[in-house]
């Protein structure tokens, strides 16, 4: 949104443009319950002396942006490390339990059932540049915004979460003296369009309140630039491509005077320029559009191409737009893209089906959640983004976690999709409550969000209705923001197969699981969230993190057996405790004995049920079109919905994710009881070897084959059935381990193990609902609890420091005749403290009789390192270091082979 002050041109001379001073630092902030002064008078030097401001008595705090209300009370210490057991609740004003905060009134006693002020000085130089623009990229809810001493803007201005506010400040501001401003900011009610947790967690007792993203100044000149864009439109020429291109740059005259302004626009290694001569008049924007079909240097054969990871490179090219008036620079926006095209379609079974550059793909992706508080911190982002690569992941959701713009840039240079969308079960969904002001100000958070996003090629879809379409009136409006923004991705109507009478079908379906469900589920459910379609959010259900997280999050008198304070960390409404994955770790595994026991065993349904998972979407292409898992990370110490913990500790559902998604896969039907390969590189893949052995409980060998083979470009084959369990010898109440591996040139490219009871989980699909699917009858794996103990295992660690990380080389020898089963590996300091974040090529992983094993890894951490290993019939030990060797030239461990 941007709002034009009184005033008219100055002059035109030469400016120093686009300039930013980005205005996070030295912030106060106060309750206005405390304060005792107004707008006019805080934004004034008069309005509170530095003293005061630092004075706790006057109860300011000393604050850097972005940050909520309680954010920086909880950083300043005023509430103690709130994510330990249950003290979030001794934060006056939290929520009831387990249910969705947004949709309840505050306490009228809470502290943030006020306004909160945020104070600051500030300089504004005249080489600032002509025109000066103020920018607040968040604000939760409402609210003023004052600067010496005059009111820039009011609540009719300042309402909605999901906007972005650009004021021109120009004769509001000193620029030979100190400047102060002060924004008044107000909580959401319940019945705004803001910030929500839904049921994935406790919701902070501010609801977010505050000033969420940054504030900041930019010079220009008259006429700015707005926004520029690349669209393409990539076809099949022989057998190569050709790009279309389109170019889009809006320009806006910020005076009251008529301006000519010369638009450029460049287009760096391209080596293409263009330019238009505009004309505005006071006040004016107008759009500039350069299209191949006029420019035909814009048609370009076989172009860079931008693809997605595993399908190809993300070459990222230059666009720069610039305005001139009077033959002097005005403005300048700078920005990368990326050529090529997404496109989605209805398949024959009205399951949507995405295309990048016409080619299909599988989307394996997971839902993002921020930190609670909406803290930023880009370090952890980067390291989280990470996870996704090393998972083979290829897609990030984002339910309302609208994350900010290096977010997206390091997803363009990874190759990592981005859907995103509005959040479900608020407000933003219960469209017969709305308020006239509602309408406009979801349309302008829609605007505003395209504006942020639609440049970067990560961008695959926005979803503008969450668990279900809006109606005609807001579809409709919507429909128009993307039409007059010019959006070039995907759009859909919702997350869920709700047809709407404007737009039809949204081939999308959401109908769980989100509880627990066995392995088998995938390949047998043919109603709900088994591997057809495309799944907006499902999971297997809970996801008990390991160990030395649980120890961190539990206060030591709830450590064992799970109570209330284990509930208070799982979610809220159906999942608010652990009760369907706790009966399913008695029936299938036996009772936990303790919480070591309990840890273990949960990682071991996790790991099954992730793989499983997406293994089957995998494999069902293109009758399966995508899954996202429902969540790929917690906004706090979470028991539920995650492939990694808080902590940044991967545990069992990362690996066994990581696992199922590899690009060349071998894996079990649970199905069919067969060996199937999936290929997801746009080539054909031979001079394949596949390896298949089963193993008994005490290791003996059952059966080994081996077996050339090749498999198609993007294809899922069926390679052989297995013997049948009878013919393997199993018994009622016994298990066989079943050993796949694939090599290609004698490297190992996928290696999976399976745990096959006698007989399979029998799933009760006449009574599921949406969350939940149970179970008639669990397989029976207690067996492994009497494995034949793995003794003689032996490990070594290396480590090879490098600049910004350590690399590590662990050796595991198994010379008995037992296998070493389901071996997990914690990377510790000297005190036995985990030490996150951490990237191991494989984890939790068995051997085979008289089998050595090498594992690679990375941290960034650059403390002394060593190596906890244990497992299900291994001991626990730690392991150092053997020394510390020189840095070494080594391949990216978690870069996929090349896709050419």
């Amino acid at each position: 949104m941007f709002v034009r002050r009184r005033g008219a041109r100055t002059g035109t001379g030469e400016n120093k443009v686009n300039k930013r001073i980005d205005l996070n630092e030295g912030w106060h902030l106060g309750s206005s319950a405390r304060v005792g002064q107004d707008g006019r008078v805080l934004s004034t030097e008069a309005g509170a002396s530095s003293q005061e401001l630092i004075r706790k008595e006057a109860g300011w705090l000393d604050v850097r942006l972005p940050c909520t209300v309680l954010g920086a009370l909880v950083e300043a210490g005023v509430y103690p490390e709130p994510f330990v057991g249950k003290r979030l609740l001794d934060i006056p004003g939290q929520g009831p339990f387990a249910v969705n905060f947004s949709n309840h009134d505050m306490p009228e006693d809470s502290p943030f059932a006020v306004p909160w002020w945020y104070r600051r000085t500030f300089e504004a130089p005249s080489e600032l540049g002509e025109r000066v623009l103020l920018g607040l990229d968040g604000l939760n809810y409402r609210g003023h915004v004052w600067i010496n001493g005059e009111l820039l803007a009011d609540e009719s201005t300042l309402v909605g979460a999901y906007r972005d506010y650009v004021f021109d400040v120009t004769d509001y501001l000193r620029r030979d003296a100190p400047n102060v401003i002060a924004i008044e900011v107000r909580a959401p009610n319940k019945d705004d369009l803001a910030i929500t947790w839904v049921d994935w967690n406790p919701s902070p007792a501010d609801k977010n309140l505050g000033l969420w993203r940054e504030v900041w100044l930019r010079g220009v000149g008259p006429v700015q630039v707005v926004r520029a864009q690349v669209k393409s439109r990539v076809l099949s020429k022989g057998a190569g491509h050709q790009a279309l291109l389109e170019v889009l740059a809006e320009v806006h005259n910020l005076g009251g005077e008529t301006e000519h302004t010369l638009v450029l626009a460049d287009l760096g290694s391209l080596g293409i320029a263009l330019e238009a001569k505009v004309e505005l008049g006071p006040g004016e924007c107008k759009r500039v559009l350069w299209k191949a079909e006029t420019h035909p240097e814009l048609e370009i054969d076989d172009p860079p191409l931008w693809w997605p990871r595993v399908m190809g490179e993300q070459p990222l090219l230059e666009l720069e737009v610039t305005s001139s008036v009077q033959g002097c620079l005005s403005d300048a926006h700078r920005s990368r893209f990326g050529i090529r095209e997404v496109t989605t379609e209805l398949t024959a079974d009205e399951h949507t089906l995405f295309r990048i550059n016409g080619e299909p793909l599988v989307i394996r992706g997971a839902g993002w959640a921020t930190d609670l508080f909406l803290r930023p911190d880009w370090e952890r982002d980067q390291r989280q983004i990470e996870y996704v690569v090393a998972m083979n992941l290829n897609t990030i959701r984002f339910e309302g976690m609208l994350e900010r713009g290096r977010f997206l840039e390091r997803c363009d240079e990874l190759g990592l999709l981005v859907i995103a969308g509005w959040c479900c079960c608020d407000h933003w969904e219960k469209w017969d409550n709305w308020k006239e002001e509602d309408y406009s100000v979801s349309v302008e958070s829609l605007r505003c969000q395209l504006r942020r996003v639609a440049h970067h090629p990560c961008m695959l879809s926005w979803w503008y209705g969450s668990d279900f379409p809006p109606p005609p009136r807001v579809e409709q409006s919507y429909l128009e923001v993307f039409d007059a923004e010019a959006w070039p991705n995907c759009k859909q109507s919702s997350a869920a197969n709700k047809p709407t009478p404007v737009t039809g079908p949204s081939g999308i379906k959401m109908v769980g699981p989100y509880e627990y469900v066995p392995p088998n589920y995938w390949l047998t459910d043919r109603d709900r969230g088994g591997a057809f379609g495309f799944a907006s959010e499902i999971c297997p259900g809970v996801a008990v993190p390991p160990l030395h997280s649980l120890l961190r999050m539990l206060p030591a008198q709830n450590h064992w057996p799970p109570d209330d304070t284990w509930k208070f960390h799982c979610g809220g409404q159906e999942f608010h405790n652990l009760d369907l994955f706790l009966e399913a770790t008695q029936r299938r595994l036996g009772d936990p004995s303790s919480i070591e026991d309990f840890a273990r065993k949960a990682q071991l349904l996790t790991y099954e049920g992730q793989r499983a998972m997406f293994e089957a979407y995998g494999r069902n292409k293109y009758q399966a079109t995508g899954v996202v898992q429902w969540m790929l990370n917690n906004a706090w110490p979470s028991l539920i919905w995650h492939l990694f913990d808080y902590y940044l500790r991967p545990a069992g559902g990362f690996f066994g994710t990581q696992r199922g998604c590899e690009p060349l896969h071998v894996s079990y039907g649970y199905d069919d009881h067969a060996v199937w390969i999936t290929n997801d590189y746009r080539h054909a893949v031979e001079g394949l070897e596949l390896s298949v052995r089963v193993y008994g409980i005490g290791g003996e060998l059952k059966l080994s084959s081996a077996r050339q083979l090749s498999i198609g470009a993007d294809a899922a084959e069926r390679i052989l059935e297995l013997p049948s369990r009878q013919a393997l010898g199993l018994k009622p109440g016994e298990v066989v381990f079943l050993d796949l591996q694939l090599r290609e040139s004698g490297q190992c490219v996928s290696r999976n193990w399976y745990w096959i009871p006698a007989e399979d989980d029998e799933i009760d699909f006449e009574n599921g609902n949406w969350y939940y699917t149970p179970v008639k009858r669990f397989a029976d794996l207690s067996a492994l609890a009497r494995l034949p103990q793995a003794s003689a295992l032996d490990a070594s660690l290396r480590v090879h420091r490098e600049l910004g990380c350590q690399r590590l080389d662990l050796r595991l020898d198994n010379p008995g005749p037992e296998l070493a089963f389901f071996v997990e590996l914690r990377l510790c300091d000297a005190d036995g403290s985990d030490v996150c974040p951490v990237l191991w090529e494989d984890n939790y992983v068995t051997l085979g009789p008289g089998e050595t094993r090498v594992i690679h890894g990375r941290t960034s951490v650059a403390a002394p390192l060593e190596v906890e290993v244990s497992g299900f019939n291994v001991g626990s030990r730690r392991v150092r270091a053997e020394r510390s060797l020189p840095p070494l030239q080594l391949p990216d461990l978690f870069e996929p082979a090349s896709a050419e």
